[in-house]
């Protein structure tokens, strides 16, 4: 039994609402029912009751929720008294961001491990490709804007590590300039330029699809290299463009942000890693993330 799994039955039992769990493990509800049905499986045991509106444990839920905060105390306190001497741990890690990715948060995360671990040096390759799982390849870590949870083999284990509020880039003299937000729902009519336009894996294909159910369908995609092209095709007025809040940063001279006010548009933050890395300076900078 994974550990992992334990504490994802610990904060569902405490909960009771699958919604809230999710969000506080920062993985989807269909992710996590799959993660308890698994666990359910390899006990031979329900350890839910679900009805439509609600779930509650069992009997043996019960049991197995009294047992596991004592076994998962212990884990802690485990984990607390080899912390104590992970400084000592040294090496390289080979880390792959995605371009996209590397907004404060995530930099403060690598420039806090770089503090803690002086003996470890991460050598960082930015990608600044489509994102891909196959990017992983030849590195320790994967630090990635898509959710790759089922589609990753058990050869690598993941974990959403962020999320990031979206913002809508606008041109000069756009009729929506004297506006400090909007709805998904206000951009029928318009052009959005997005990125890696292939990639339905991305958050800025997600987020296109988002804004064309939000405007029924009345919005045209304009397909763009990187971006960076992307932003270019904004300040020139060739379309609008949903981007990362880090982004904005790297606007042009008279482009300008609106605030999303959509909740669901957002741009996540994933890391993987190779689960034989256990152990490892890898698995201790994936477990800092």
């Amino acid at each position: 039994m994974k550990t992992e799994r334990l504490q994802e039955f610990i904060v569902l039992a405490k909960s009771l609402n699958y919604t809230k769990a999710a969000e506080s493990l920062f993985i989807s509800q269909s992710v996590l029912s799959k993660h308890i049905k698994e666990l359910e499986n390899e006990l031979q045991v329900d350890l839910f009751n679900r009805s439509t509106h609600s779930v509650t444990l069992t009997d043996e839920g019960k049991l197995l929720l009294r047992s596991a905060d004592s076994f998962m105390s212990k884990i802690e306190r485990a984990s607390s008294l080899l912390a104590q001497n992970a400084h000592s741990a040294e090496g390289v890690i080979r880390l792959n961001c995605h371009e996209q990715t590397l907004c404060e948060q995530v930099l403060t995360l690598i420039k806090d491990f770089n503090k803690s671990y002086e003996s470890v040096d991460i050598d960082i390759h930015v990608i600044e490709s489509a994102p891909d799982i196959t990017a992983i390849e030849g590195a320790d870590l994967l630090i990635s804007p898509c959710d790759f949870m089922n589609r990753i083999s058990d050869q690598f284990i993941g974990k959403k590590i962020h999320e990031q509020s979206a913002l809508l880039a606008i041109p000069p003299y756009h009729h929506l300039g004297d506006r400090q937000e909007i709805n998904l729902e206000e951009l029928s009519d318009e052009n959005l330029i997005v990125p890696f336009s292939d990639e339905l894996f991305g958050p800025y294909s997600r987020n296109f699809f988002l804004a064309f159910r939000k405007s029924k369908g009345n919005i045209r995609k304009i397909p763009a290299l990187s971006p960076q092209d992307a932003l270019l095709k904004v300040e020139l007025g060739e379309g609008i463009m949903i981007i990362p809040h880090h982004l904005k940063r790297r606007l042009y001279a008279q482009s300008r942000p609106l605030r999303i006010i959509d909740e669901e548009c957002k741009f996540p933050v994933y890391a993987y890693t190779k689960a034989e890395n256990t152990g490892s300076a890898p698995s201790l900078f994936y477990n800092s993330l």
